[in-house]
């Protein structure tokens, strides 16, 4: 049973219209435009799988789409703000309506969420199990949990967590039967080395209070959070073929309210949830922007170009 799935477009429709749909046997929204992978012809279109990057949050035009108007193919967008690869291999259904069609972009998601000898992943989408208090949590809680009780210990689960990451990739991986591409989609390389000073700092400014993020941004490096060369590395060589785009273009454009065309007024939020602090900054500063969006449909197109209709 599914624990958590965002509600983007509740929280951005001051911004994009995202034309969401759903598919039977699946209880997430998807970014439109919508298509029935059933009903349409198989090798028609291509899939995207992947978190908020590849939904496309605060973007009119997010890569699939980009990259559909350039192939003469359609685009799935089954994206999922949040989630791991192990959210796929719970719906059959999606499984199944990937294979129907040309190729899959397996965006590299974040091994933040997999299940480590501390935590057990609970719907592969945010939260987790915490095997020591018994509750589930969402992921920036449980990493925030390890530094405060076990640091010690931190790196034997980021091992785990990585090596757990990878045997669902493969798993996925097995499941499909089109050709994958490996598509690293984020603004740092690979490679990165964990920060345990700037770690230290992160916990000593919690402790007097303060907010810091969601995220140990020391520990985890930006997205995709836990990720790291050699992980990536292993997982784009189970694949058919592989794309990165590294792009910070456009990061930190003002949110713009679509029916004023003015910039949106972040007071207005002030009094929302904590999933509204995107809106509260009134700047895109988490979210691949729409340069980067038409960035990385130049870094797949040239891959992909094999299996399309038209180039």
């Amino acid at each position: 049973m599914q624990r958590y799935l965002p509600e983007y477009q509740a929280r951005d429709i001051d911004i994009v219209d995202y034309h969401e749909f759903t598919l039977a046997g699946c209880p997430a929204r998807f970014r439109g435009p919508s298509m029935d992978p059933q009903a349409a012809a198989i090798g028609s279109f291509f899939t995207c799988l992947g978190a908020a990057q590849t939904y496309g949050c605060f973007i009119e035009r997010p890569f699939p789409e980009i990259l559909a108007e350039r192939t003469g193919l359609s685009a799935l967008n089954l994206a999922v703000g949040g989630a791991g690869p192990g959210f796929y291999l719970q719906y059959p259904a999606l499984i199944e309506a990937m294979n129907r069609g040309s190729f899959v972009v397996l965006q590299c998601m974040a091994a933040r969420h997999e299940s480590n000898s501390r935590f057990e992943a609970d719907g592969y989408v945010e939260f987790v199990k915490d095997r020591k208090h018994g509750d589930s949590v969402d992921s920036g809680v449980a990493w925030r949990r390890i530094i405060d009780e076990e640091i010690d210990k931190a790196p034997t689960y980021i091992a785990e967590t990585r090596a757990n990451w990878l045997e669902t990739m493969q798993k996925l991986i097995d499941a499909i039967t089109v050709p994958v591409v490996f598509f690293w989609f984020s603004r740092r390389e690979p490679d990165y080395d964990i920060d345990w000073e700037a770690v230290r700092e992160q916990k000593q400014r919690r402790d007097r209070g303060e907010f810091t993020g969601h995220f140990i941004d020391g520990l985890s490096g930006d997205f995709p959070h836990y990720v790291d060369g050699p992980t990536a590395r292993t997982a784009a060589a189970m694949c058919d073929a592989e794309a990165m785009c590294l792009s910070r273009r456009g990061m930190g454009a003002p949110l713009i309210n679509r029916r004023t065309g003015k910039p949106i007024n972040p007071a207005e939020y002030t009094l929302a949830g904590p999933e509204f602090q995107a809106l509260r900054e009134g700047r895109n500063l988490y979210y691949p922007s729409a340069e980067m969006h038409a960035d990385a449909a130049d870094a797949i197109l040239p891959v992909v170009r094999k299996w399309t209709a038209r180039s």
